[in-house]
């Protein structure tokens, strides 16, 4: 009796090398969000004694001048590598901006009358929070690219 063939098992795929979508990450993404922390808790921390209302107001013109050219930037670099299926959405970044400042607000007013220094441990809690939790909430700020932007 002739012993049954096999046909061989298909050699596994070689991965060529891994092609990923423009755009921050990993380290990248990290980077950033640590340096966007310092920043906002640096510019907390320098007006220091200043009324809540102009901390607000000093860190959201920040926040909504530097988003857009950060945002045309990146559509930019999209537009020069078409593959890239996600981008940043505006309006998720600017409700998150506008979280995080009433967060920080809040926290200022709580702590007014609770120790000496509020502003200083609201600017740690913004470089805290920007730096920890941006890189990891980082996906929920991206929508899928338009299908026409995309060939």
């Amino acid at each position: 009796m002739p012993t049954p063939t096999r046909d061989r098992p298909p050699a596994p795929l070689r991965p060529g090398p891994a092609r990923r979508a423009p755009g921050p990450g990993g380290a990248q993404l990290v980077t950033f969000y640590l340096v966007a922390g310092l920043v906002m808790g640096g510019i907390w921390a320098l007006n220091q004694g200043e009324p809540l209302w102009e901390h607000a107001v000093r860190l959201l013109v920040l926040l909504f001048v530097a988003a857009p050219l950060l945002h045309l930037a990146r559509r930019r670099r999209t537009a020069r590598h078409p593959e890239h299926r996600h981008r940043l959405s505006f309006v998720r970044l600017a409700v998150a901006k506008v979280v995080l400042i009433a967060l920080a607000l809040g926290a200022g007013w709580l702590l007014d009358g609770a120790m000496d220094h509020p502003d200083l441990a609201v600017a740690a809690g913004l470089t805290t929070v920007v730096s920890l939790l941006g890189p990891l909430l980082h996906h929920l700020l991206l929508v899928r690219a338009p299908e026409d932007a995309c060939p």
